[in-house]
């Protein structure tokens, strides 16, 4: 049995702090010196021999540089930027100046992420724990005739530590660090027979926020609350034949908070430092703390998701038969104080509800100096998300108080169902030693249908969420904003 068991303390003593740093460097620089085998390309071959721009850590490097989610893979990789446009789990990736930086989850983005060759279509689902991980791999430039769900800017892929007979094995560490914040994570390798295994792999990390809200100081902003899970079991009767069955949950609960107020009065939004703003009372931050603000509105993002896939590998004679199989489903609650200050004026939320099914077929092969892989991929995504606010001051002064205009916010319900199928392919001719020829192709088929409305709303004052019950949509925004008595007249008859 090889258990590693590890954990961080405090260390006093200047001697002490300089041989484990020395240590910890020498250590460290062992395992960047490490090959570390890729399988990019659909076959599994060094990182120095793949004939495209990749940039690649294995889940040794990445525990040296103290890597624990997925947003902070791309600190050590050149033209590749991490993007939040709201909040923690509200994630993707740019690469090459390609990105996505649409704030609602909808949009796919087109640098595409993927787990275990399953993709994330939700930028709601992208933003996850990193625990026991074989390897990443970030691919630079289109990826369309490698992996089934087209990426024209690229692509990351997360891949973790998968069940094997060999031997009952495991690991587990806890760090313990500012604001009261600690972090554990362990996985368990069991064999059950000779062919059959199985891997429990668990993390989670909580703590106290790092933002003081200077209205509420007992409840710190941006907190951690995060856990996820993953069991998979591993079917193996021979080398031709392999099965894996893979179940997966996440959850974050957080108190959002990561705008600091700054003074823009002027009707071009250009930035105005210590003008009091009169639409907020006369407000006015002049402290320079970023880790400190006044918010009336404590904001939350309550994200979860889950997933099931199934994969098959197949040596069928003429090459290796893949089939993978995933159903995924991420549901998102997410709210802000929009203004950032004490005034009860805008709050944006933005919810998500969305589940994806995908199938992949692949065959690869090769032949004496010929390597090459074909493949089907089918995606159907259906999504219902809604984004929208609460704006109670600001609307009372556009359309007068609530008692009179009859709402004050807006509400926008949106759905998404995108089904799609594809035939790819890549070749790869060895010229020389020195020289391969390599080309692809790919077809798409797509279809997507989209609704989306747009309502003005009565929120009530009390609500901490855009799946509140109690939101009433009043009637179509546009009219009711040009002229809000059609909203009160809309409202009497409905009543009648």
């Amino acid at each position: 049995m090889a258990m590693n068991w590890k954990g961080k303390t405090a260390l006093f003593g200047a001697a002490a702090t300089i041989g484990l740093t020395a240590a910890q460097g020498a250590a460290a620089q062992g395992v960047f010196d490490d090959e570390v085998v890729v399988t990019a390309q659909k076959r599994e071959e060094s990182a120095q021999d793949v004939g495209i721009s990749i940039t690649t850590l294995s889940g040794e490097q990445m525990e040296s540089l103290g890597y624990t989610n997925a947003q902070e893979v791309t600190a050590l990789a050149a033209g590749v930027a991490t993007l939040q446009p709201n909040g923690e789990a509200n994630y993707a990736v740019g690469i090459r100046g390609v990105a996505n930086n649409d704030f609602t989850s909808n949009i796919e983005s087109p640098v595409a992420i993927y787990v275990d060759e399953t993709y994330i279509s939700q930028m709601s689902g992208a933003g996850f724990l990193l625990f026991d991980v074989d390897r990443v791999e970030i691919l630079r430039g289109p990826q369309g005739t490698l992996f089934g769900r087209n990426a024209t800017g690229g692509l990351v892929h997360y891949l973790t530590v998968k069940p094997t007979a060999d031997g009952f094995n495991g690991y587990g560490n806890i760090t313990y660090g500012s604001f009261q914040r600690w972090k554990a994570q362990g996985a368990v390798n069991v064999p059950l027979t000779d062919s059959l295994s199985a891997r429990v792999s668990l993390a989670t990390h909580q703590g106290d926020g790092y933002v003081t809200n200077r209205l509420a100081p007992d409840r710190d902003l941006n907190n951690a609350n995060e856990s996820a899970g993953r069991i998979q079991l591993r079917f193996q009767p021979n080398d031709d034949f392999d099965v894996l069955l893979n179940a997966r949950y996440g959850y974050q609960n957080i108190r959002t908070g990561f705008f600091e107020y700054a003074s823009a009065i002027l009707p071009t939004g250009d930035y105005t430092p210590g003008v009091p703003n009169d639409d907020l009372g006369g407000y006015v931050d002049l402290d320079g703390d970023v880790y400190a603000g006044d918010y009336d509105f404590t904001g939350q993002n309550k994200t979860k998701t889950k997933g099931y896939s199934g994969r098959i590998d197949w040596n069928v004679g003429i090459g290796e038969l893949t089939s993978i199989t995933d159903f995924q489903s991420v549901e998102r609650d997410y709210m802000e104080d929009s203004d950032a200050s004490p005034a009860n004026y805008f709050n944006f939320f933005l919810t998500t509800d969305a589940d994806q099914f995908s199938q992949e077929l692949r065959l690869a092969g090769e032949a004496e100096k010929l390597k090459w892989v074909l493949g089907f991929y089918y995606l159907d995504i259906d999504i219902n998300d809604s984004n929208g606010g609460k704006a109670t001051d600001l609307f009372a002064a556009l359309f007068g108080p609530v008692d009179v205009a009859g709402f004050n916010g807006v509400r926008n319900p949106y759905s998404l169902d995108t089904k799609s199928w594809s035939l790819f392919g890549q070749f790869d001719y060895a010229l020389s030693d020195q020289f391969t020829l390599i080309g692809g192709v790919r077809y798409i088929s797509e279809k997507k249908d989209y609704a989306y409305d747009d309502f003005a709303a009565l929120f009530p004052e009390d609500i901490s969420s855009g799946l509140d019950p109690r939101i009433v949509d009043i009637g179509p925004a546009f009219p009711t904003f040009v002229d809000p008595t059609a909203c009160s007249l809309m409202r009497a008859g409905t009543a009648a």
